[in-house]
This record gives structure tokens, sequence and C-alpha cells, in this order.
């Protein structure tokens, strides 16, 4: 772990690749939601295991886990902005692939709209969409989640929200989250993000795959996808939400390692053949 300035920010870095730094593996970088979460989990569960064959670099956005809570500039382009100079500043000069969750997922198309040079696909698990009206798909929850910080709580209840059995994790996590969403901008920036149109999409010329729990409140914008980027590739988890999705670490390591070009195990091939489908 390490902490790295970029576009005037500290942001928390974890970054994990065994052996020669210098060979030409895949370099992976995944982008987490908004909220209470970070890319912890992420690190344990997909990241790590992908350091034998890829450069698997992980961040906090900014107000998030380690990363500097800024009382404002939670807007989808600064985090594009921070991404970029992120990047710049870890020197990774090749077309990366994006690996962008939940909210994650606006950042890292936006991404591949503004700069399709710098990426090499996308990869979305469960994402937000930016199309019109996408800010309602989150402020819900982001809402709930500031309503209830604002008033009594408890850490069980943070604990149950979480479904973690560390009483010191859930206080740490809720004190992070106060800050974010009570003390900055971020609400009222997600509340006045715009949308991108189809000339916007029309940009995106890397490969795009997407994977979504078909009980999911994300899973109708996999049509919008579909339908904006003619080829992007949907993969369905039966019975999963927002949240259960997630917890699919096999089945979604596959995937990432088919849409990076490294080839999976033979049971993890079986997983990927299973949940595939185009949409």
């Amino acid at each position: 772990m390490a902490n790295v300035r970029a576009n005037g920010v500290e942001l928390r870095v974890n970054r994990y690749r065994v052996g020669d730094a210098d060979d030409d593996r895949p370099v992976i970088v995944f982008i987490h939601g908004l909220g209470i979460v970070d890319h912890s989990g992420l690190s344990f569960t997909l990241g790590m295991p992908l350091a034998p064959v890829a450069d698997a670099i992980l961040y906090a956005l900014r107000g998030h886990g380690h990363s500097e809570v800024t009382p404002s500039g939670y807007r989808v382009v600064d985090h594009v902005a921070d991404l970029v100079a992120l990047l710049d500043a870890l020197e990774v000069d090749v077309p990366v692939h994006l690996v962008g969750c939940s909210y994650g997922g606006a950042v890292a198309v936006a991404t591949a709209v503004r700069h399709p040079e710098r990426i090499a696909s996308l990869f979305l698990l469960d994402p937000v969409i930016p199309v019109p009206g996408w800010p309602q798909r989150i402020l819900p929850m982001l809402e709930a989640a500031a309503a209830q910080l604002s008033g009594d709580y408890t850490v069980e209840d943070v604990m149950a929200a979480l479904g973690g059995s560390s009483r010191r994790k859930a206080a740490a996590v809720a004190q992070r989250a106060e800050r974010l969403l009570l003390n900055t901008t971020v609400l009222d920036d997600v509340r006045s993000e715009p949308a991108l149109d189809a000339d916007d999409f029309a940009r995106i010329t890397c490969p795009v795959q997407a994977v979504y729990g078909d009980q999911s409140e994300m899973y109708p914008l996999a049509d919008s996808l579909t339908a904006l980027v003619p080829g992007a590739e949907v993969h369905v988890v039966p019975g999963a939400d927002h949240l259960s999705v997630f917890g699919h670490t096999r089945e979604v390591g596959a995937l990432i390692r088919r849409a990076v070009g490294l080839p999976p195990s033979e049971a993890a091939a079986d997983l990927v053949a299973g949940a595939s489908r185009d949409a």
C-alpha cells in the first residue's frame, strides 16, 4: 500500500504484481463504488489473485478509505481526472484494462469516452451506466445512508448493513462515511451529474463486457449499454442482487481473466460458459 499524489489529491493505492515488473503483462485497474465502500474488499478477492499474471492496481477514490477527503470534487469528471493523473504518477504508459464496479462503472465509461487511447478494455461489474436519469440509480442508497449517519445509529447497525463481524472495522467505516456523506459536496455532485449521449458512447473503441445480477436495480441498464455500445457483451448472474453479485468472485475473476486475454482454468471456463449471454 502507498499514498500517491494525483490531480492534487492523496490517493491510497494497492498494487499487486509478482515477478518482473518490466514484462508485458496486462495492467488492470479497479474502480470501486461510491459511499461506504473502498478498494480493500476488491483487493483481497479480485486484485491479489491476479498478481502472478497481471499488474493489478486498486485505489480508493477521493473521499473513500484512506484517500484524502476533499470538501468538493466528486463529479465523474473529477474521478476521471484523478484516475488519469494516477496512471501518470505510477508511470503507466500502456493502455489499461478498467474494471468498474457499481458507480465505478460510470467512471470507467467516462474515462473510455474522454481518453480512449488510455483504455484497452472495459469490464463493468453491476455497473451504473451514465444514461439519462442515472443518478437516481444510486442517490436513494446514498441519501438513506446519509440520513442514518446524521441521526442516532450504533456500530451494530453498521455491522448489519455491511454483513460484517468486526466492531472496529464497522466503526472506522462509519466514521469515514460520515466525513464523505455529511461534510462534502458528494450528494450535490451526484444530483447534478449529466448523462452521456449517443455520440459520447460512440467514442468508446475498446472491447466492453459487463456482469449484472438479474435481481439488481442496475440490471435494466444492460439493455442501454448494448444499445449504445454495439458489440458490448453482457453476462448475467442468476438470482444475484447488486450486493451479492460481488460475492461471485470465482466467476467474476474468471471473466476478468478472459476479458484481458488471460486463459482461465478449465473449471473457471465452465463457470464463464454458464453465466454468459449476449444481450
